[in-house]
Order: structure tokens, then C-alpha cells, then sequence
């Protein structure tokens, strides 16, 4: 075992304790603990469901909500050429203040009919932007808007994130926020139907869906049915699952993980979230297992549509997956968009 990672795990560990983050649930001494044998317990379930009333209201009252105040400092267009058509493809940057810039793409039909077309928000994993909407091959009579992460999070793939833990994190927080900032700019365009903006996440960019709706909710923001594709729930069950090393090693870097992670974590905002969703997964996942699956499925309240399927964990080479992925979210989302 390298010394850098046990010098890592004692530095993050040592280091979180003072940071004070105190989920609902841990208020309640007598709760079982949060997994058991890997599954979300059904007693957390109905604590987290009872427990997150109170905190989606300290989240509300937390801060000044409204409409959220962004400035459009660069927008570039330009024609990409898919399967069917010339699409109109428009890279923009929206200053959110304290916020960040929020760094999306947007693909449009070059021929938009007079009634207008539906939006859709892709959150993806870290390959992000114009690089998530290459992905989807026919992009069909929707508005497709890539989100581009912002660039400190790539130090979530790097050695170095124990050095930019604090700033990762507080990044990481600006997210949610960047993703309305959008919609309530897309929202303004005069090509939209005029329909509430749909929102997908898949892989890594599922964990912030969860939020993104409830903060929406807080400030009276209307958006479409959402999609949560191979995610799942419980920060310390995703990063034991993926955290390379021995056990004492994964369940460090939970904990470290827990406390990046804890103020998104699907686990306390999936049983305040509003509206309808679909939510995929793979049995044989191994980024994202089952059991954390479970948990995020069990905890989104109806309406929902769940589908698991016989695959390991989506991947871009995996076109096949891709591209089955993409029917059934768009089907799903022509049916209950109506």
C-alpha cells in the first residue's frame, strides 16, 4: 500500500471534523444504522422521509430565493451536421455571480416550426457539453442542452483532490444552481413550446438531479418529467463501490466522500422531489450497485417508472447500451410530457 494514500486517508480524515454538516438523521440516536448488509434500510426510508420535511424547509428558509440573476458573457453558434439533419449548435456562458459561470451547448433544428420545441437539460458524467450531445445521434425535434461541469471538478479524477478538497466542494454546490440558471434562461428563448424543461442525468450527473429539483421547488420553478440514469443513493455506498483498495482503505474514502458529497446527496432530497421521473439501472452494475439503486428508487416518491436492466454500468464505448438508453428516455419523456 503506497504511504501517499495512508498519509491521504488520515489528512481527510482528520480534517473533515471540523466542518459540521449534520444531516437530519443523525439527530435521531436511535436509528438503525443507514445500511444494512448494503441495502437502504425500510426504517431509514420512512426516518429520511420524515426527518427531510423538516430539512427541505431549513433549506428553504436558508437562503433568498427568487428568480435567479445571470448575464450571457459569451455565445458562439455555429452548424454540426447529424444523422438526419444541420443542427444549430450555440456554446454559451452564463455569468451566476457567486455562482460561477455556468458552460452549456445547445442544440437546435435549423428549421424551428412555429409552436415551438421541447427543451431538455443533459447532465452527463465528467465528459460533458458538446461532448454528452455527440453521443446521441439523432437529436430530433428537441432543444438538446448539454451542461459542461465546472472545470475544478475535474480534480474528482485526479491525485490531487485532497488539495482542493474545500474548493471542489463549495464547486460542487454550485451545480444546482447553474443548472436553473440555465433553465430559466432557456425558458426566455422565444423557440421553446413553453412546456417546463426536462432535466436527465446519467452516471455521475444523476447525483444532482435529486437537488436541483427540490431547490427548484424552493423557488417556485416549474420543470418537466426527470430522468436518473445508473445512479443511485448514499454517497458511502457509491464511493465503496468504486474506491480501489482494501476495505479500511474504501471506508475511509467513504467517509471522506460522505462529507464532499453530503449537502447533494440524492439520500436526503429523493423523498422531497415533485413531479414524475424514470429511473434506470443495471443489475450487473458495479459503479452503481443494486443496492444503491434500490435505495434511490425506493426513496422518489410516484409518480415513477423504474427499469432495470441485464447490463454493467453505462459507458460511451458501450454505443449499444447508448443508444437504448436514449430510446427509452425519449420515449418515455414524449408520453409523459403530454
Amino acid at each position: 500500500m503506497s504511504l501517499f494514500w495512508v498519509k491521504w486517508a488520515v489528512a481527510c480524515t482528520t480534517s473533515l471534523t471540523s466542518m459540521g454538516y449534520q444531516p437530519c438523521w443523525k439527530k435521531e440516536p436511535s436509528q438503525p444504522a443507514r445500511h444494512l448488509q448494503g441495502k437502504c434500510h425500510a426504517f431509514f426510508q420512512k426516518t429520511s422521509q420524515r426527518c427531510r420535511k423538516g430539512k427541505k424547509a431549513e433549506f428553504c428558509q436558508s437562503r433568498e430565493w427568487g428568480k435567479l440573476e445571470s448575464t450571457v458573457v459569451s455565445d458562439k453558434q455555429y452548424y454540426v451536421s447529424d444523422q438526419e439533419e444541420v443542427r444549430v449548435y450555440r456554446d454559451l456562458v452564463l455569468d451566476c455571480g457567486n455562482q460561477g459561470e455556468a458552460r452549456f451547448t445547445i442544440s437546435l433544428p435549423e428549421h424551428i416550426p412555429s409552436e415551438g420545441i421541447p427543451c431538455i437539460i443533459i447532465v452527463g458524467g465528467l465528459k460533458t457539453g458538446r461532448e454528452s450531445l455527440q453521443f446521441i445521434p439523432n437529436h430530433g425535434n428537441y432543444a438538446l442542452v448539454g451542461y459542461e461541469y465546472p472545470q475544478k471538478l475535474r480534480h474528482l479524477q485526479k491525485i490531487d483532490l485532497l488539495w482542493h478538497f474545500f474548493s471542489v466542494r463549495k464547486t460542487l454546490f454550485h451545480v444546482p444552481t447553474q443548472i436553473l440558471s440555465m433553465a430559466q434562461y432557456l425558458a426566455a428563448q422565444p423557440w421553446i413550446d413553453g412546456e417546463p424543461i426536462s432535466i436527465m442525468g446519467y452516471s455521475f450527473g444523476s447525483i444532482f438531479v435529486p437537488v436541483t429539483y427540490v431547490d427548484a421547488d424552493c423557488r417556485k420553478m416549474a420543470l418537466g418529467p426527470g430522468v436518473m440514469a445508473y445512479g443511485g443513493a448514499g454517497i458511502r455506498c457509491l464511493i465503496r463501490a468504486n474506491f480501489p483498495g482494501p476495505r479500511w482503505i474504501k471506508s475511509i474514502a467513504a467517509n471522506c466522500g460522505e462529507k464532499l458529497f453530503r449537502p447533494i446527496d440524492p439520500i436526503d432530497y429523493a423523498p422531497a422531489m415533485k413531479g414524475n421521473f424514470l429511473m434506470i439501472n443495471g443489475i450487473y452494475d458495479t459503479q452503481v450497485p443494486l443496492s444503491c439503486a434500490h435505495c434511490l428508487q425506493d426513496l422518489v416518491p410516484k409518480p415513477k417508472t423504474v427499469i432495470n436492466l441485464e447490463t454493467q454500468h453505462m459507458s460511451p464505448e458501450n454505443t449499444e447500451l447508448t443508444l437504448k438508453l436514449i430510446r427509452l428516455s425519449r420515449n418515455w419523456l414524449d408520453e409523459n410530457r403530454k
